[in-house]
């Protein structure tokens, strides 16, 4: 059967491809599921079940090319899964960087907390640092 667009004509619901189809799917319904974009309606037909055998589009009265549209669909949906995955893992990556944020906060304050309890550090007021620096002076000036 030739597969040009040309002489493709609509689909007559005469049922020939699903009693040719030796998976026992419903090509007719996975097409119409394809033609509409309807993506999840062409994977509960099984639309991954389909073996490519051709025997679908060998008895088409309409000379529908039900198979190239079935390789369409198992990319689509191969692409969906992908694009699933990747989105899955980009969830998981900033969900663990949240996380390890949210637990260096954690420590962070828990260390404000501690040091807010520790005793208190001594300061030396600018006037003491003068009069070290003077002693320091005089030190070195009484032995040269």
């Amino acid at each position: 059967m030739p597969t040009d667009p040309s002489i493709q004509q609509p689909c007559i619901h005469c049922g020939d491809c699903a009693r040719a189809c030796p998976d026992a799917l419903n090509p007719e319904a996975l097409f119409f599921a394809l033609v509409r974009d309807d993506f999840a309606a062409a994977r509960g037909q099984r639309l991954d079940a389909c073996s490519e055998c051709n025997r679908c589009v060998e008895v088409c009265p309409s000379h529908i090319p039900l198979l190239d549209w079935f390789r369409w669909g198992k990319s689509e949906l191969a692409a969906q899964a992908h694009a699933d995955a990747l989105r899955a893992r980009f969830i998981a990556r900033n969900s663990r960087l949240a996380r390890e944020r949210a637990e260096r906060a954690a420590a962070r304050r828990e260390v404000r907390a501690d040091a807010a309890t520790a005793l208190p550090v001594q300061t030396i007021s600018h006037a003491d640092v003068l009069a070290a620096i003077a002693r320091g002076r005089a030190k070195r000036e009484k032995h040269p």
